[in-house]
């Protein structure tokens, strides 16, 4: 297959909160299969962290791999990430298996795989990347700072002598995304607007990616 096959797989990429997953949910209810690769993660390190009461897992791994400033952050950064390479992997193996068509819904930091991995999806899949517009910028970091999730940063957090975290987190995070919009879209068949789609159907969002 490749990626102009229309039956080739989809992979969905882009910053966490833009959307990936529940378009991906959209296309599930039109018969796709659905690989779930943050949802994937969150189970097999659900072994790692107790939620608390009302706590989603995402949220509770969040506090496990904990901020870029805290002791122990590269390590499990880079745990988290091979279980990620693993779990990506599974999931395009069995979507290019499947009897029927599927979309992987990827976690923000696939950019940060392989480059073999990255290869094998860009030349199998049709890649789509949902891009996060500067205005809606501000709240996904506001967002990370309240409530984080799991984020890899890939080395890019340096936080300057007598700066706060906060501060840090200002100054480093727009960078931070023009960086990974350079990785997303060098990647991507396509680049669509994340804020576009807020509240399509599942009809319509079969018809806007031409999969009708």
């Amino acid at each position: 297959m490749t990626s102009r096959d229309g039956r080739s797989p989809l992979v969905f990429v882009g910053m966490s909160g833009v959307g990936k997953s529940h378009l991906s949910r959209l296309l599930g209810r039109e018969g796709f299969h659905v690989f779930d690769c943050d949802a994937t993660i969150a189970r097999e390190l659900g072994d790692l962290v107790v939620p608390e009461p009302g706590e989603l897992l995402v949220y509770a791994l969040g506090r496990w791999m904990g901020m870029p400033w805290t002791e122990g952050f590269a390590q499990r950064e880079a745990q988290y990430l091979q279980l990620e390479e693993r779990v990506t992997t599974r999931a395009l193996d069995a979507a290019m298996a499947a009897d029927q068509r599927a979309v992987i819904d990827t976690t923000g930091s696939v950019i940060y795989l392989s480059p073999a991995l990255l290869l094998r999806l860009k030349q199998s899949c049709r890649v789509i990347y949902f891009h996060t517009p500067e205005s809606d910028r501000q709240r996904l970091r506001e967002q990370y700072l309240r409530d984080p999730k799991p984020v890899c940063w890939g080395g890019l957090f340096r936080r300057q002598e007598d700066e706060t975290p906060r501060e840090a987190i200002e100054r480093l995070y727009e960078p931070f995304l023009s960086s990974r919009d350079e990785l997303y879209r060098a990647m991507a068949d396509e680049v669509i607007e994340g804020p576009s789609l807020r509240g399509i159907s599942s009809d319509a969002l079969c018809t806007h990616l031409g999969l009708r």
